[in-house]
């Protein structure tokens, strides 16, 4: 998997992505299928041939094209690889994670030698990675015009100075949520200077009458690491009629865990020119998501004569339950030698997403012992994603629902 991006001062500045949000909804909601060995040789195109532990996640049926027991397990190498280009310096980052992709097993039980009819029952059991979220991103320039701090210090105007302190008696995290926690910490590290009890410069900027301006050029580093997957552990049951139509269905028992590591850096190329003694600071966030989910699945494949093989299968929502963990730090240091670390608290949040309904549509045809071809259609409506607390109450989300309806539409993928 490659990935490319291309980013602007404002993305580097705003870079801190935080949960419960629609793009967490979307990458939940969101399939990359791995597959076993056999099902990514075809490219997942599994639709209409079956046969296969993991594209039973695809088509429940699948396991009723068996004529035998199968036990597969398929490890995996996962590689992501990105770009970045921001103030005119490019940039790239690799990983390769080890991991497993599918292991599974499908009994068949034979019901009746007759041509027609029921001749037999399938029953299996897999585990399959349906997302990787494996990722790592870096980017580096040289500013000579903004500094992230100063975002910060103008986000702050009007908010009275004596809410942001942290003291025994007032925990500005919790108490006082007119300021983003970044900003609370910013203020404590001593990165946030007051102009008056409500107005701010940052340690970036200095002060020449009325006009404020970025001291001195600065390094900023920007480093991204994301990890996690989305599983599914499916129980199946599969029908043969006839050998010529097969139905399966699903229970699917989906796990989800995602993990976020941002940290985003200032350096003062000369510390001599800053009034405020500034030397570096660097802000570093991390979250971790977590949950399960369930849904149902339905299926069939029909081959009408020999060698054409066609297959539909539909899945229900995911109705997922996640509970997101956060926090921040920022360390600053000054050339008169002050340094500084401050860490916020942990938050904690809980709440529930509905993904989209999922329909699968595919064709293959056999050409004997010689070789086949085989072509999927997927579809599914992402403006459909739903968010809510885990009480179910959809009105405290009402933004990010609102957004995911305007901003998102179906998607479809062909294989």
């Amino acid at each position: 998997m490659k990935k490319i991006l291309f980013l602007t001062i404002s993305l580097v500045l705003s870079a801190v992505v935080y949960g419960q949000g629609a793009f967490d909804a979307l990458r939940f909601s969101q399939y990359r299928y791995e597959g076993s060995a056999r099902s990514m040789a075809m490219g997942n195109a599994f639709t209409s041939l079956g046969g296969d532990s993991y594209s039973i996640s695809i088509n429940p049926a699948s396991s009723a094209i068996y004529k035998y027991s199968e036990f597969t397990f398929t490890p995996s190498l996962f590689n992501s690889s990105s770009e970045s280009l921001y103030l005119d310096n490019r940039e790239s980052e690799k990983w390769t994670r080890a991991g497993v992709s599918n292991a599974g097993f499908v009994v068949p039980f034979n019901i009746s030698l007759s041509p027609y009819g029921l001749k037999a029952i399938t029953f299996g059991v897999a585990i399959n990675k349906l997302n990787n979220y494996t990722n790592r991103s870096y980017s580096f320039g040289v500013n000579q015009e903004s500094s992230w701090l100063g975002s910060l210090a103008e986000g702050l105007t009007g908010i009275n100075n004596i809410n942001l302190d942290i003291t025994d008696d007032w925990n500005p995290f919790y108490d006082y949520p007119g300021a983003s926690w970044r900003e609370i910490l910013a203020w404590n590290s001593n990165l946030l200077d007051p102009l008056s009890d409500n107005e701010y410069i940052g340690a970036t900027e200095n002060l020449d009458g009325d006009l404020i301006y970025l001291a001195g050029d600065l390094n900023q580093e920007y480093f991204r690491e994301q990890s996690g997957s989305l599983s599914e552990v499916v129980f199946n049951m599969g029908a043969n009629i006839s050998d010529r139509f097969f139905f399966g269905a699903n229970l699917g028992l989906q796990s989800i865990e995602f993990n976020d590591y941002q940290k985003y850096s200032e350096t003062a190329i000369n510390p001599n020119l800053f009034d405020s003694y500034f030397s570096d600071f660097s802000h570093t966030y991390r979250q971790t998501s977590s949950g399960v989910g369930i849904n149902l699945k339905a299926g069939f494949i029909a081959i009408p004569f020999d060698g054409l093989r066609v297959g539909a299968s539909i899945s229900t929502p995911t109705w997922m339950y996640i509970k997101d963990t956060w926090d921040e730090i920022i360390n600053a240091r000054y050339s008169d030698g002050y340094s500084s670390e401050i860490l916020s608290p942990v938050g904690e949040y809980n709440y529930r997403i509905n993904t989209p309904f999922r329909w699968n549509i595919g064709g293959s045809y056999v050409f004997g012992k010689i070789g086949l071809v085989s072509i999927d259609y997927e579809g599914a409506n992402y403006s459909s994603i739903i968010m809510m607390t885990e009480d179910g109450n959809e009105r405290e989300f009402n933004n990010e629902n609102a957004y995911i309806k305007d901003a998102y539409q179906s998607a479809y993928t062909l294989r």
